[in-house]
């Protein structure tokens, strides 16, 4: 799949996943990226971040064969204004770690492992738990009002991340979504 201006975010994300498993690279689709998709673009971070338990030589090699050039820690495709970045792993949300994703999404013959819906939600939230980031509590509401979440999955990690109270708040901002 040829990297082109004119890729969706999927096909974006597709073309870098089947770049990195033709050299035996696995990899997950973590963070803002997952909230564009489930959100329809509403969120549209120009980033996508996969974690992989490869080392960030083994990547730069495999993706500089279809013209990705790493500057720092992202690496850049000249034709796309999107980009990606590889955090240090292993997938995690909040103080749960290591999690095993749940989400996929197919595109034409690709399947990205990624966070499902509710993994994504706990993800914003986790932001919003432990560093009051509210932009992030707007996201994983973002989430809600698109997919299917589990509400039962998401209070019992939020109370294993020691935040009942924020989930009460988080809980009744989605009360007034379901209302709508």
């Amino acid at each position: 799949m040829k990297i082109s201006k004119e890729m969706s975010r999927k096909q974006f994300a597709a073309a870098v996943v089947q770049q990195l498993e033709k050299h035996s690279i696995s990899c997950v689709l973590v963070g803002g990226a997952c909230v564009s998709i489930y959100t329809d673009e509403k969120h549209a971070s120009k980033d996508l971040d996969f974690i992989s338990p490869s080392s960030q030589e083994n990547i730069e090699k495999a993706l500089a064969e279809i013209g990705f050039e790493r500057k720092g820690r992202y690496f850049n495709h000249p034709d796309s204004e999107l980009y990606v970045e590889f955090p240090t792993g292993p997938v995690a949300i909040g103080n749960r770690i290591p999690v095993k994703p749940e989400g996929e999404l197919k595109v034409q013959k690709t399947t990205i492992q990624m966070l499902s819906p509710t993994q994504s939600v706990m993800d914003r939230l986790s932001a919003w738990f432990h560093w009051n980031d509210r932009r992030s509590l707007i996201h994983a509401l973002w989430i809600c009002e698109k997919q299917p979440v589990s509400i039962d999955k998401i209070r019992r990690w939020a109370a294993n991340e020691n935040s009942e109270e924020k989930f009460g708040q988080f809980l009744e901002q989605y009360k007034k979504l379901s209302k709508k």
